[in-house]
This record gives structure tokens, C-alpha cells and sequence, in this order.
């Protein structure tokens, strides 16, 4: 067989994860940005609640990007569950491509029946960037 279904978020989906992630925010009372893309990388949904600073625009999009390459969680921690080095988790990011590699918490894939389907992440919460993205990966993830 030379090619196979695959599932696509679609802007509705995309929208339904930022809604949830931004209600989330709200409920701990963070200010964030919220990025939601395709399995490509490509942004599908995004928004910067009023004050949050505007350096999460891009970081919230790259932990989305990152996240959706790797199907696997953004962060310091790899697939074999070692945690890399500062050295080389800067490494990993310079060779990648910074627009296409981040190690830091806040950007998971979502993931449904199995396939990854895209990214979500969050920048402006801090350590919680993680636990907020996750109300909106789980949300439609089987």
C-alpha cells in the first residue's frame, strides 16, 4: 500500500483546544498565549490574552511547531526518558532550527486514535505553561 488515511485538525477542533486552554487561564489567572497547529506545523488557531507579554506570541507558536514535529512533549526531557544537559538541549535547538526546536515545558502534540494530529502550547504562565496546554491536548486525544 503506498498511502494511508490520515486525520486533520481542523479549525474547529483547533479553535475548541484554544478555548479550553484559554478558559484555563483565566480560571488560575494567567496571562498567556495560546498557539494551536496542524500535524504540518502549520498555525491554525492563536491568541494573546490582553496583558500577556508579547514574547509568548512567538514562543507559544514554536512550542506548537516543536510539539507537533515531535509528536512528544516540549521540554528538557527526551523520548528515553533521560533528561538532557543545558549544553545539549542548546544543541539540539541550534542544529534543528530555533523556529522548529524547543526545550521548554508548555507545548504538547495532540493526539487522537493514536496519530498526532498537531501541537498546543502555552507561553506567560511559567512552570504551569504545561498543565494549562494539557486541558487543551486531552481535549479531544483518545
Amino acid at each position: 500500500m503506498d498511502t494511508k488515511p490520515v486525520l486533520k485538525l481542523t479549525l474547529d477542533g483547533a479553535t475548541k483546544v484554544m478555548n479550553a486552554v484559554l478558559r484555563e487561564a483565566l480560571r488560575r489567572k494567567k496571562e498567556i498565549s495560546v498557539a494551536v497547529v496542524d500535524a504540518g506545523g502549520h498555525l491554525l488557531a492563536f491568541s494573546r490574552m490582553e496583558d500577556a507579554e508579547l514574547t509568548t506570541i512567538s514562543i507559544a507558536e514554536n512550542k506548537a511547531r516543536c510539539a507537533a514535529f515531535t509528536a512528544f512533549p516540549t521540554g528538557k526531557l527526551s523520548r528515553s526518558g533521560n533528561e538532557r544537559s543545558d549544553f545539549h538541549a542548546l544543541a539540539i535547538t541550534l542544529a534543528a532550527g530555533t523556529d522548529k526546536m524547543v526545550n521548554m515545558q508548555g507545548g504538547l502534540p495532540i493526539v487522537v486514535n493514536g496519530q498526532c494530529v498537531g501541537g498546543v502550547a502555552v507561553s506567560g504562565a511559567g512552570h504551569s505553561d504545561g498543565e494549562i496546554a494539557q486541558v487543551g491536548a486531552a481535549l479531544l486525544g483518545v
